[in-house]
């Protein structure tokens, strides 16, 4: 009853606060007086002093409430120290050992024996409470104990218990000169000692991965690259392991890895890129009847290659003033690895008597470039060049072979002059049904007067005449730039190509006689210049001061066109990524340009996504900017390749275009299941602490001088307590009764 009405405030070892604002208190205070002295009247002095009394305890109980008496306490004591248990919840934890049982499962059955200790689990962080599952991404030790650390700043823990199986994926384990080595040089000191159980045995788990694959994330064209793959066996008995590599898809080698007695090897793969492009390598091993986590026996890598340096071959008939220029624009640029002949022998040179040593000229491989090596050039310049002299009886088989090389993807530029085209006897072979333009110009094929060639339509959007990013800077660059001394005439354009370049008076089958064409045939492409005398681009232009800019853009720009430039593709297919996680939502891109380089619209874009789980057809037109959009799968593990094929409304063929991605479903926990004890051991050396083995029992090691000095505060409002109300209640009533009886209100 007294703890009641003093509102629990009845203890020892307090003190009286008042709480309540000085002014509040002040007013109050004078309010009260005033109130008091009007209320009285002449009494009888009895009367008079109790009702005056009453009145005085009543009012003071309004001043007290007004105060905010607070009675309060404050004192310490020592709490003995918390024992704290880390519990590893990540995915590696619920791989299940040789009983049957999951790492989790043992880790909560060790919970069991630390009754009344405060329980964290962790992941990538530090999180309280059990753990539910072992359903976390990684597994972060050290940034765990770091976590605890912080959390218990300022307090000695009596333990810290670690329950993890050691595969640390944070800073713990790094790779230094191809060791594993244990860096617990980042941890701080922990706030009590750290006894670490080890869950799963080391020998117990089955499992054959693939650890790593270490390649770059580009290579260069015809240049080999390595690709090392790491393997690791545990619980198997296995001496060597087939290791098999598949680029897109296709098989790209195998290795066969011999593991050393800790299970480990490495297969080292010399790659060579034989084209530009983005590829997705894969290296997988077998998977064992008993293997516990086979989603680790494949691993892909995506790897984009690129070109170091063009290859150029550069066959001139004869020396000339257009094959010095363009010799020394090649021989100056820095990415060009240029292969070049412009005095050659011929076949009369070698009837005429004289003994080799004796000719000052130099002996022209022909054979060798257009037969054996002629792959290995990214383009081939003919410039001016007639090919009798020199083929002979194998002309037609090399000039098959030249168009042959351009239809599987290479790049031929043919320029003229009074040994090229009609000239040069090209009309009628093999090598004309790739040329840009239609020979066999009957009478005289070459028209000498000078004139100054004029940008078409299609040469004003193309990136091979793009002088200037200005389209209207473009047209007057072009326009003020010398005439030619005269032109090679041929039939017109060929199918399919366009026109960049024409003549201002000269007229062929279609229209005006083309100077500058290009086309797209198969997988390569051509370019005809029908003029020898672009090397006036350079000079005309520097005798004005301004440089030979336009003479170097230009072949720039066709050099980069003609060798396939991904951007400068008719046809384009392009993805945000190469690796991609499952379940996203992975748009391709498909750009449809004609060969002018306009866009195409309503064009009909048709192809296929085939990955491991086969087929996918997708289907689309383009829209007014010629781009047409998929949304293709990304379920299935494994590399995908999209193959599209753009046709116009009359079902021309606009061209193709192909590009791969890789689903990567592989978790990275899972990437290596077999449990670590070195790093646990080191890291309790580190320490100070006590590792313990899978299957062992030791007691957690327990710090007795741990705990921690808790200062409690305890208010109790006594503004609230009912003792107050009471007080006022009774001394306002009997004051008031007391005023009633004198006959006063």
């Amino acid at each position: 009853m007294i703890e009641w009405l003093f509102g629990d405030a009845v203890f020892a070892g307090g003190h009286l606060v008042f709480t309540g604002a000085v002014w509040v208190i002040a007013v109050a205070s004078v309010a009260t007086v005033g109130a008091l002295a009007l209320s009285l009247r002449p009494l009888p002095l009895r009367r008079r002093a109790a009702e005056l009394g009453l009145a005085t305890i009543a009012a003071g109980s309004l001043v007290v409430l007004a105060a905010r008496p607070v009675w309060l306490a404050e004192g310490e004591r020592v709490e003995p120290g918390r024992t704290v248990v880390l519990v590893d919840a990540s995915r590696s934890m619920a791989v299940a050992e040789a009983d049957g049982k999951t790492r989790i499962e043992h880790a909560r059955a060790l919970l069991q024996r630390f009754p009344g200790a405060e329980v964290y689990h962790f992941g990538g962080d530090l999180r309280a409470g059990d753990p539910v599952a072992a359903d976390l991404g990684t597994t972060d030790i050290g940034g765990a104990l770091q976590a605890l650390t912080r959390r218990f700043a300022g307090e000695r823990l009596a333990g810290i218990v670690l329950v993890t199986d050691g595969i640390d994926r944070g800073g713990l384990l790094r790779e230094t000169g191809g060791e594993r080595v244990v860096d617990v040089s980042g941890l701080p000191p922990l706030p009590g000692p750290l006894t670490v159980y080890q869950t799963g045995a080391e020998a117990s788990v089955p499992d054959l991965s693939i650890v790593d694959v270490q390649a770059g994330s580009f290579a260069f064209l015809r240049a080999p690259f390595t690709l090392v793959v790491s393997v690791e066996s545990s619980g198997l008995d296995l001496e060597a392991v087939p290791v098999t590599l598949t680029r897109n898809g296709q098989p790209a080698g195998s290795r066969k890895v011999t593991l050393d007695a800790d299970g480990r090897g490495r297969a080292v793969f010399e790659v060579m890129p034989d084209a530009p492009g983005r590829f997705v390598y894969e290296a997988s091993v077998p998977v064992p009847a008993t293997d516990a986590v086979p989603s680790n026996n494949s691993m892909t890598r995506a790897v984009r290659v690129v070109r170091d340096r063009v290859r150029v071959l550069q066959v001139c008939g004869s020396p000339s003033m257009d094959q010095k220029f363009l010799r020394l624009f090649l021989k100056e640029d820095p990415g060009v690895d240029l292969v070049s002949f412009f005095i050659l022998r011929t076949f009369s040179d070698f009837g005429a008597g004289y003994m080799p040593e004796e000719l000052s000229l130099i002996e022209f491989p022909y054979q060798r470039l257009f037969d054996q090596e002629l792959s290995t050039f990214d383009l081939v310049i003919l410039q001016n060049f007639d090919y009798g002299p020199y083929f002979e009886r194998d002309a037609p088989r090399l000039l098959s072979n030249l168009a042959a090389y351009v239809r599987e993807g290479g790049a031929l530029a043919f320029i003229g002059g009074d040994r090229s085209f009609d000239l040069g006897d090209y009309a009628n072979t093999a090598l004309a049904d790739v040329l840009p333009v239609a020979l066999g110009v009957p009478g005289d094929s070459v028209d000498p007067g000078a004139f100054a060639p004029v940008l078409t339509e299609s040469g004003a959007r193309h990136p091979v005449t793009r002088l200037d990013g200005d389209s209207a800077e473009n047209r007057t660059l072009w326009a003020r730039l010398p005439g030619m001394d005269g032109t090679n005439l041929n039939l017109g354009a060929a199918p399919g190509a366009a026109v960049l370049l024409q003549h201002p008076s000269l007229e062929a089958a279609g229209g005006p006689l083309p100077v500058l064409a290009v086309r797209q045939v198969g997988k390569g492409r051509t370019l005809s210049l029908s003029v020898d005398s672009s090397w006036r681009w350079s000079f005309a232009e520097a005798g004005k001061g301004g440089g030979n800019q336009a003479y170097l853009r230009f072949w720039k720009s066709a050099m980069r066109w003609l060798v396939g430039d991904p951007d400068d593709q008719a046809v384009t297919v392009d993805v945000p990524r190469e690796n991609v996680e499952p379940g996203e939502v992975l748009r391709v891109t498909v750009r449809v340009r004609d060969a002018g380089f306009a866009a195409v619209a309503a064009a009909n874009v048709t192809g296929t996504v085939t990955g491991p789980e086969g087929e996918t057809p997708i289907s689309a037109p383009t829209g007014s900017d010629g781009a047409a959009i998929f949304e293709v799968p990304t379920a299935v593990r494994g590399a995908h390749r999209v193959k599209v094929v753009a046709t116009a409304a009359d079902g021309a063929s606009l061209g193709s275009a192909e590009t791969v991605y890789a689903v990567v479903t592989r978790d990275p926990e899972l990437d290596r299941v077999v449990p670590d004890g070195s790093v646990l051991r080191a890291l309790a050396i580190a320490t100070q602490g006590r590792y313990v083995p899978p299957g062992e029992w030791m007691g957690a090691l327990n710090d007795p001088d741990a705990g921690r000095v808790v200062r409690d505060r305890r208010e109790s409002p006594l503004w609230s307590a009912p003792i107050l109300g009471l007080i006022f209640a009774v001394s306002a009533s009997a004051s008031w009764w007391l005023r009633r009886r004198a006959g006063r209100r």
